[in-house]
C-alpha cells in the first residue's frame, strides 16, 4: 500500500515560528535585565525590604571621612549603625558590602523566628575611628540580639592610609615576612597569657588556635596612640560570657617586626666599637641575654653556662624581676652580672625625662627586692639612646657588637652562624633569654668559642677592654 504525499507547510507558519522565538528571547532578555537582575538570581537586598529606616550623613573631626547613621525604629526588627563614608570609592564598596550583609543577616535570621515580639531583637553596629600619624582605622563592632537570650558580638576593622586609600592587613604591616609572623603570633600569646587583667579568663587552647601564625589570624586590629590593638570576637579566646576582648601592645615592642614605614624611628643608636685592646694575646667576649628572666629558659641557659664555666650578662626587665625573683638569685649566686633593661620595654627616647626616670627606678627597685643589691649597667631597649638619657641614669649603658637575631629567626641552628660572620676579639654578643630556640642554640656557641680560644667575661669586665 502506498503511503499517501504529506502536505507542505506553508510559509506563513515558518514566519510564525521564527516570531514566536524571536519574542520569547526578547521576553528573557527583557525580564533578565528588569532592575538589573536575573529572575534566577538571589536578590541581595531581599530581606530588608519593607524595613524602612532614617539614613543621615554628617562631617566627622576626622579630615576626609564622614560617618553615615542608618536607625530603623521598626518595633520586631530595630537596628542603629554608624559606618564611615571616605573619598575611596573601593573602601567604600568594602565598608557598604559589610554592612548590608550584616543588616540583611539579621533581619533574615528574625524573620526565621517564630511569633516574633517587639523588642526581641537589635542589630547595634558601632563606629570608632582611630587616627594614627596619616593612617586611619575604622572599627566596627557588631552587635546582634536575635532574641530576649541569644546574641553574637564581632568586630570588623579597617586600617587604612589616608593620602591614598590602601588598606593595610597584617602582612603589609610586618613586611610580608612570615618569621616575623610567627614572632609576633608568640609575643601575642605570651604577652596575654600573662596579663594580669586576663589571668582566669583566656583558654589557652582557644588562644593557640585564635593566634595560629597565620596571616589570617590576625585581620582585626588598629593602630592606636603607639599602639597595635587586636581584637579577639566574643568567645574566641575566652567563655563568650567574657565578651568582646582586645589586647593592646606598643609598637616599639614590636618595633623590629614592622614594615619601616610603620617603625618607630629612632632619635639615637649608639653602637659600641671595640678598640685598642689591652692584651691583644687573649681573646675575650662577653655574652649577654635580654628581656628575662624566664622561669623555663633562663634556667637551661644557666645550666649550659655552669657546663662551659661560662659568665654572662643578663639584662632583666623589672615587670619580670617582680615574677621571678628567686631566679634573679640564682643568676646572681651563679657569678653573673645583672643590669637593667627598663620595666616595660619602651622606646626610651619617645619618653619624657621623667617617664625614663621612672623605668629605670622602678626595675632597680625590683632587682634589690629580690637580690637586695642593684644592677651595675643599663642596656636602653632597641638600643635607643641619646645623651640627655645617660645623664639621668647613675650607671653605664651598654649596648652590643654582634646582634644574633635570635628574637626574629627563632631558629636554633642559625645561632652559631650569626655570631661567626660577625666574630671579632671583644664582642659583646646580643641574645634573648625568653626564647626556647636561644637555649637550644646556645651549647654549640659555647663549644666554639672555648673551642677558638676565647675567655668568657661579663660586660662590666668587657669594657676595660674597649676605649
Amino acid at each position: 500500500m502506498k503511503n499517501k504525499p504529506r502536505k507542505k507547510r506553508g510559509p506563513w507558519i515558518d514566519l510564525l515560528l521564527i516570531g514566536a522565538i524571536f519574542a520569547l528571547g526578547g521576553a528573557i532578555v527583557f525580564l533578565t535585565n528588569l532592575n538589573g537582575k536575573s529572575l534566577f538570581q538571589k536578590d541581595e537586598n531581599a530581606a530588608s525590604n519593607n524595613i524602612t529606616s532614617d539614613i543621615s550623613e554628617e562631617e566627622s573631626s576626622f579630615p576626609g571621612v564622614k560617618i553615615i547613621t542608618d536607625i530603623s525604629n521598626d518595633k520586631k526588627m530595630p537596628f542603629a549603625i554608624q559606618y564611615p563614608l571616605t573619598k575611596f570609592e573601593a573602601l567604600n564598596e568594602a565598608i557598604t558590602t559589610y554592612i548590608d550583609d550584616s543588616k540583611d543577616y539579621y533581619i533574615s535570621m528574625m524573620r526565621l523566628q517564630k511569633d516574633v515580639e517587639e523588642h526581641m531583637g537589635e542589630l547595634n553596629i558601632r563606629l570608632d575611628t582611630y587616627q594614627y600619624e596619616h593612617y586611619y582605622s575604622f572599627v566596627l563592632t557588631n552587635k546582634v540580639t536575635l532574641n530576649n537570650l541569644e546574641h553574637h558580638s564581632k568586630v570588623k576593622t579597617f586600617l587604612i592610609d589616608s593620602e591614598n586609600g590602601q588598606v593595610i592587613n597584617i602582612a603589609t604591616l610586618l613586611n610580608e615576612d612570615l618569621k616575623s609572623l610567627e614572632t609576633f603570633a608568640s609575643h601575642i600569646q605570651s604577652e596575654i597569657l600573662k596579663d594580669p587583667k586576663l589571668e582566669g579568663v583566656i583558654s589557652q587552647d582557644k588562644l593557640m588556635l585564635a593566634t595560629k601564625p597565620e596571616w589570617a589570624s590576625f585581620n582585626r586590629f588598629a593602630l592606636k596612640d603607639d599602639s597595635l590593638v587586636i581584637y579577639f570576637d566574643e568567645g574566641e579566646i575566652a567563655d563568650p560570657s567574657a565578651g568582646l576582648l582586645t589586647f593592646e601592645m606598643p609598637l616599639s615592642f614590636i618595633n623590629p617586626l614592622l614594615a619601616s614605614d610603620f617603625q618607630i624611628a629612632m632619635e639615637s643608636e649608639e653602637t659600641i666599637i671595640p678598640k685598642f685592646d689591652l692584651d691583644p694575646s687573649k681573646k675575650h667576649v662577653a655574652l649577654t641575654f635580654d628581656d628575662g628572666p624566664h622561669p623555663k629558659v633562663t634556667k637551661q641557659i644557666l645550666t649550659l653556662l655552669e657546663k662551659y664555666d661560662a659568665k654572662a650578662t643578663f639584662f632583666m626587665l623589672g615587670s619580670r624581676v617582680q615574677y621571678y625573683p628567686s631566679l634573679v638569685g640564682e643568676i646572681r649566686d651563679a657569678g653573673h652580672e645583672i643590669g637593667n633593661h627598663s620595666w616595660s620595654h619602651p622606646v626610651l627616647t619617645k619618653l619624657s625625662a621623667a617617664e625614663v626616670t621612672k623605668e629605670f627606678e622602678s626595675t632597680e627597685q625590683a632587682i634589690f627586692n629580690a637580690i637586695g643589691q642593684y644592677s651595675t649597667v643599663f642596656r636602653p631597649p632597641y638600643g635607643a639612646t641619646n645623651d640627655s638619657i645617660k645623664a639621668l641614669l647613675p650607671i653605664t649603658s651598654v649596648n652590643w657588637t654582634i646582634d644574633t637575631l635570635d628574637w626574629k629567626h627563632r631558629n636554633a641552628n642559625s645561632l652559631l652562624p650569626n655570631i661567626q660572620n660577625s666574630l671579632h676579639n671583644n664582642s659583646i654578643i646580643l641574645m634573648h633569654d625568653i626564647h626556647q630556640s636561644t637555649a637550644d642554640g646556645l651549647e654549640a656557641v659555647l663549644v666554639y668559642l672555648k673551642n677558638e680560644g676565647y675567655e668568657f667575661l661579663t660586660v662590666s669586665e668587657i669594657l676595660n677592654y674597649h676605649k
